[in-house]
């Protein structure tokens, strides 16, 4: 689907929209729709709303890919919401998105949700990552890149694919290109690379004290609690040989959740964490999605004991086999 702007003379005032807890994709992603922007509509004040806050790695990241502060307005003429996958995510924004008299823009790599209040929507599942299709943004619009929105993209597209581990080719084509205009490979890697936390260290040790390891058919599923750290912690689990984990954790009156999958299991199981897991787990109790290796979900009611148990019965439903604790 093409992205089409409004009339830019009319847009006078726009904010770009990242989830809650910002990661490397939306906060660089929506760094590079500014500066798109900023190209086309020269005029227009450009604000990046970012709703409580960034991970630890996007505040680093935003050092370097510094953005103005946001100019916060009644409404803004437009509004693009990117790499959300959920209104939830957005907090309290959510309702002012809904409520927005102006042109409303998704731009994502996840399911679209039903009776989404946007306009305009840009959707490709089988993106590795919201900075992908940016860049198509890009390329669509006649857009030319500089090298450090090209790098800020690079980063983004390498945090979102796993280092590439997910790519497709169309995603290594919008590397090598992204390269050619002036990004660095080494270079972005290297921004992704930081020193361990105390806090994410103690939360995978104990994660890994915690573990219940369970078979069905030929799969190793792990499952643990934590209070913080979710989706490190999930991954790493699968870094010690699962091939899907779900860890979750009571966090202000909440259950949050993070699944985390090898693409082999995905691949022979055909089960999509996101669409199969995580908003089924989380309907009508709370809000959850992903990608098919990657997901999340955010429960307003139930226990963490109860949530494993709902997990390890729908892993049992989908494999056609009841998973079996390994003692």
């Amino acid at each position: 689907m093409a992205f089409v702007l409004p009339e830019t003379k009319s847009v006078k005032s726009v904010a770009i929209l990242c989830h809650r807890h910002a990661d490397a994709d939306t906060y660089l992603s929506a760094y590079a729709i500014s500066f798109i922007l900023g190209k086309i509509m020269p005029d227009a004040r450009v604000s990046i709303i970012i709703p409580d806050g960034m991970s630890m790695l996007t505040k680093k990241l935003a050092e370097s890919f510094s953005h103005p502060p946001p100019e916060h307005r009644e409404d803004y003429d437009l509004i693009i919401a990117v790499d959300i996958g959920h209104l939830e995510l957005l907090g309290d924004w959510a309702e002012k998105l809904r409520s927005s008299s102006g042109v409303k823009v998704l731009i994502d790599h996840h399911p679209p949700q039903d009776h989404s209040p946007y306009d305009q929507a840009l959707i490709d599942t089988s993106s590795s990552s919201a900075a992908e299709l940016v860049y198509g943004v890009s390329k669509q619009l006649g857009v030319a890149l500089e090298p450090k929105v090209a790098q800020a993209l690079l980063v983004a597209i390498l945090f979102d694919s796993q280092y590439l581990s997910i790519a497709s080719p169309r995603t290594l084509r919008a590397v090598l290109d992204l390269v050619d205009v002036g990004a660095n490979l080494d270079e972005a890697r290297a921004c992704l690379r930081s020193s361990p936390d105390y806090g994410e260290v103690i939360a995978k040790l104990k994660a890994a004290k915690r573990s219940r390891i369970y078979r069905a058919k030929s799969w190793v599923i792990a499952v643990s609690t934590v209070g913080s750290f979710q989706a490190n912690v999930a991954r790493s689990l699968t870094q010690l040989g699962a091939d899907v984990a779900l860890v979750v954790g009571e966090v202000d009156s909440e259950v949050k959740g993070s699944l985390r999958a090898h693409q082999r299991f995905q691949t022979e199981t055909r089960i999509h964490l996101g669409t199969d897991i995580a908003e089924a787990i989380s309907k009508g109790r709370g809000y959850g999605g992903g990608h098919p290796t990657a997901a999340s979900f955010t429960l307003t009611s139930g226990d963490e004991a109860s949530t494993l148990s709902r997990f390890l019965a729908m892993m049992g439903e989908l494999l056609k086999e009841k998973p079996v604790e390994i003692t």
